[in-house]
């Protein structure tokens, strides 16, 4: 198939299967967290995890990619630990009621860090601050988290006593999308592990950014977004079915595709269609093409099935333009082909034995005429030019 093969690789910009840290954790929470829980993104902290009680858990998430931001004196960590405590100052959280999660990913690790993270008793807290202090009067130079740092001394005591022994350093994971992986795996086949988490990850950011974009707080309840997961696992892992993990395409890339006037869809203008069914057309050739591309990218298909499935659908459609000639021979050769054209659009044949999308076949036969491998119109290989 060649006018489909010609299309770029499926790829993100991003480092976590194409989504920031921040999603990727909205996501992992939304599956992970207690039944009556709900997850927020960008409202209480980067991610906040809202528990039937009354308690919530404040995430920071950070990249350490580059840098490490749990260092003695990394400005990422003084900058959230002097956040929660404004928070408290602020009034904006209840210190009896807030835990606080500090994620880095992959791992990383420090001195003070790890004692923060075990600082679980007031004594705890104290030689924490004892050994912050002589540790801070020692340096040669105040560090660049210096304002950090005195606001995290200076602060109410029994604010910062809730902030530490109520804080988690986490970062125990060399990709924030296994925690994802681990859930989905005991139910999911290997050959679809990363377009269900990638799928989930996307679920999660556009609920979110829905909500932001309504003026709305985001906060998700994670009961909705697990059935939500189960039901499209149940749906759609199953060995006898290649599934679409394509969204409809941009409006705005189907109408420059159709104002650029490929083969296909002059094929269409011969036939007239009509805008609506152009315009289905190229959203259905669009998603067909990304569609292969990922299941390409994960081994679902290869090149041999799309050579077979591109003979398989010739041989369908030449059985369809005999019939009609035969059959349809009182219309006009325009008439004829969209009569073969629809026809064509109502098959569902399997692809190397599996039920594919509606979308799909459509997308496949267009892609062909794209190619002029077969056409419409009686005549179209003559009002045609070859395809560029």
């Amino acid at each position: 198939m060649n006018a489909m093969t010609q299309t770029g690789k499926h790829g993100a910009a991003g480092q976590y299967l194409g989504y920031a840290l921040q999603p990727v954790r909205l996501c992992f929470h939304l599956l992970n967290v207690p039944s009556g829980a709900s997850v927020s993104l960008e409202h209480l902290d980067d991610v906040a995890v809202h528990l039937v009680g009354g308690e919530v858990v404040l995430e920071q998430s950070k990249s350490a990619l580059k840098q490490n931001p749990i260092s003695d004196w990394a400005a990422d960590l003084w900058k959230s630990l002097a956040n929660w405590l404004s928070f408290m100052a602020a009034g904006e959280i209840d210190p009896a009621t807030s835990h606080f999660r500090l994620y880095v990913t992959p791992v990383k690790a420090g001195a003070f860090a790890t004692a923060l993270n075990d600082a679980k008793t007031d004594a705890d807290v104290e030689a924490l601050v004892a050994n912050l202090v002589k540790a801070h009067s020692k340096l040669k130079a105040a560090p660049a988290c210096d304002a950090d740092v005195q606001a995290f001394l200076n602060a109410d005591a029994a604010h910062r006593a809730a902030l530490v022994k109520n804080v988690a350093v986490v970062s125990v994971d060399a990709d924030p999308v296994d925690p994802i992986r681990a859930i989905f795996k005991p139910t999911v086949s290997p050959l679809i592990l990363d377009l269900v988490c990638e799928r989930a990850i996307g679920a999660a950011k556009e609920a979110a950014d829905r909500l932001i974009r309504a003026g709305k707080p985001a906060i998700l309840d994670a009961d909705a977004f697990q059935a939500e997961q189960r039901a499209f696992v149940q749906k759609n892992n199953l060995p006898g079915l290649l599934s679409s993990f394509t969204k409809q395409p941009p409006v705005e890339a189907v109408e420059q595709l159709i104002a650029d006037r490929p083969a296909f869809v002059r094929q269409l203008e011969l036939i007239e269609v009509g805008d609506e069914a152009c315009v289905r057309a190229v959203s259905d050739y669009l998603r067909t093409l990304a569609d292969i591309s990922i299941w390409g990218e994960s081994g679902l298909i290869f090149e041999k099935n799309l050579s077979d499935w591109d003979d398989d659908l010739i041989g369908r459609y030449e059985h369809v333009s005999a019939e009609v000639h035969d059959v349809q021979a009182g219309h006009t050769a325009t008439v004829r082909g969209r009569i073969v054209y629809r026809r064509c659009a109502q098959l569902q044949p399997p692809l190397d034995g599996r039920v594919v999308p509606g979308h799909f076949v459509h997308g496949s036969f267009n892609a062909l005429a794209h190619g002029l491998r077969l056409g419409w119109h009686p005549d179209y290989q003559t009002l045609l030019e070859p395809a560029t």
